[in-house]
This record gives C-alpha cells, sequence and structure tokens, in this order.
C-alpha cells in the first residue's frame, strides 16, 4: 500500500475522533447475523457478516467494481474502536479489514490475471433521534488491479420523532470524493436519498447528481 493511501486513512481516523457518523452499522449484537447490500453508481457489494462480540464482527464481502471492472472476493473483519453514550445521543468509531482476490471481469485475451487485495477503512456515527452526521473512507489495494481511496459523508434529518417498533424514516444527502475515479464527473458527487427502517430492515432509496439510482438494504437476523 501506498504512502499516501495510508496518509489518507490515518488523517480522516483522526479526524473521526472528533466528528463521527451514522451508517447501517458494521457491529451488531453477540451471535447476530447481518445481511448488508449496497448498489451505486460505481459499485455493488454485499457483506454478511456474524457478530462475535460487542467490538468484533467477521464476515463474507463481495464487491463488484463498474469502474475498474473486478471483483472481489474475500473476508471482512469489522471493530467497534469507540462508543460515546450521552443522554441523548450516541457516537460510534469502527476500523475495518478485508483481505481477498479479485477477478478481472472482462473476458479477453487481456485480461489481467486475478491478483491479491487488500482493504482498510474507517468509519464513524454520531447521532440523537432527530440528527445525524457521518463519515467513512476506504483503501483498497488490489495489485495489477490498481489502489484508489474513497471517501464518503453524509447529514441527515428525522421529518419526525418514531416511537420504539415503529416505521424510522430520515431524509439524507450524501456527499462523496473518490479522487482516482477514471470518470472526471465521479470524482466529486452527493446523492440525496430516503432512509427507512423498522425492526431488524432498513432500506435506501435515492439518486445522485449524474441520475444514477442508489439502492441499499440491511437486515439483522
Amino acid at each position: 500500500m501506498s504512502n499516501a493511501g495510508l496518509k489518507y486513512i490515518g488523517g480522516l481516523a483522526l479526524w473521526l475522533l472528533g466528528a463521527s457518523f451514522a451508517e447501517a452499522r458494521p457491529v451488531s449484537y453477540p451471535d447476530a447475523w447481518t445481511l448488508m447490500i449496497k448498489n451505486d453508481a460505481d459499485q455493488n457489494s454485499l457483506h454478511a457478516h456474524y457478530t462475535l462480540d460487542t467490538k468484533h464482527s467477521l464476515g463474507l464481502r463481495l464487491l463488484y467494481d463498474r469502474d475498474r471492472d473486478f471483483v472481489f472476493t474475500g473476508l471482512q473483519a469489522n471493530r467497534l474502536l469507540k462508543r460515546w453514550n450521552k443522554r441523548d445521543s450516541q457516537a460510534n468509531l469502527y476500523g475495518r479489514v478485508a483481505v481477498g482476490v479479485v477477478n478481472d471481469e472482462k473476458p479477453s485475451s487481456l485480461a489481467r490475471d486475478d491478483d491479491e487485495a487488500l482493504m482498510i477503512g474507517v468509519s464513524g456515527d454520531w447521532e440523537t433521534r432527530r440528527y445525524f452526521v457521518s463519515a467513512a473512507a476506504e483503501h483498497w489495494d488490489n495489485g495489477r488491479f490498481d489502489e484508489y481511496s474513497s471517501y464518503h459523508g453524509r447529514l441527515g434529518v428525522a421529518p419526525y420523532v418514531a416511537n420504539t417498533g415503529a416505521l424510522h424514516t430520515w431524509i439524507m444527502i450524501e456527499g462523496h470524493h473518490r479522487p482516482e475515479s477514471r470518470r472526471n464527473e465521479d470524482e466529486l458527487g452527493a446523492t440525496a436519498l430516503l432512509r427507512f427502517f423498522k425492526g431488524p430492515s432498513l432500506l435506501e432509496v435515492g439518486v445522485d447528481d449524474q441520475g444514477e439510482p442508489l439502492l441499499n438494504y440491511v437486515h439483522r437476523f
């Protein structure tokens, strides 16, 4: 992994200690299984993980990167690094590492051979029953498939405060920065979306500034 990539992750990790974030969380309650499906303009991703204890989860990560035409298959470990519980809010800081294999999706004689891949990432969340803010970063080193970093942040508001067990709704705006994107128009972008969750299920639907759809689904068992 390049020094630049390590600096990106290290810098964001320090920043997150002071300003955290709310996402579909990568560590659930002990002995729970979680299925996380994410789809946007650049990637389709599936992460199924088992929560070992209150701070760790381990699972399978599948990712299809349409921008670079490769598929990643591997294991991902997630760790809750820090949690702040307040009377009316909660904040969390997570780290994650994935290792596996990348395969070329181009069916031709010029296709690249399989290679090993490594991902490191950080994410965090802060939320109340009405507001939240979030940020995340990942850096991928895919050998001959190149390496890249991506950064995401979200702001959201709940139009109403729902009771426990009711349908919860969030109005959200997400921004991203993908400095190594092969499409200039996708280096910086924004997505407007709605999040709905009730009980063990969460659904997100939205559209980005290029008119591309977003569809994410999370279910805890």
